[in-house]
């Protein structure tokens, strides 16, 4: 049986391969209180040539389990510590994300390694929670992560781009 260890090895190596290909730095943080587990960083260069130093802290999760998560539909329905809900509902400089990678639930599955590739079998989905209410749960809170936020080398690049642009949220 896998550890929650492994799951968290995978996961940073998930985020930190879509990083490496699309050009983007990934700093895992070692001490996060704050729920932050690593900083996506680029620079963004606009086509007037004006450049910004864009970031975006991520907290990650993953999941094989049923018990954990559910599929429904069009999203995903995640029990989530409260204190890191209530950590990514914090006003933040940096903004900060929720990356929940979903595994299948056979354990083999998870890597596949041939000669010719290497493959991490699962999806990654984000949630942005900053303008929602912290809860007065204790234990758990069930959130909303819609299945249409697929973390991929497109994504990331976008979001840096809203945060460079001030669009974000």
């Amino acid at each position: 049986m896998h550890t929650t260890q492994d799951k968290e090895d995978l996961h940073i190596s998930y985020i930190s391969a879509l990083c490496a290909s699309a050009g983007i730095s990934y700093d895992t943080q070692r001490h996060d209180q704050d729920s932050t587990d690593g900083i996506i960083k680029k620079r963004i260069t606009f086509l007037d040539g004006i450049f910004y130093d864009s970031a975006l802290r991520i907290q990650l999760k993953c999941t094989s389990s049923s018990s954990q998560y559910e599929d429904k539909g069009e999203y995903i329905s995640y029990k989530l510590k409260v204190k890191n809900y209530n950590d990514l509902c914090a006003p933040s400089t940096i903004p900060i994300i929720l990356g929940l990678l979903i595994l299948p639930e056979d354990e083999k599955e998870w890597v596949k390694w041939s000669t010719e590739e290497l493959l991490i079998r699962g999806c990654m989905y984000w949630a942005d929670f900053s303008t929602q209410q912290r809860s007065d749960n204790s234990g758990t809170i069930t959130v909303r992560i819609e299945k249409a936020n697929i973390i991929n080398q497109e994504t990331l690049l976008d979001i840096l781009e809203k945060i460079a642009k001030e669009e974000w949220p």
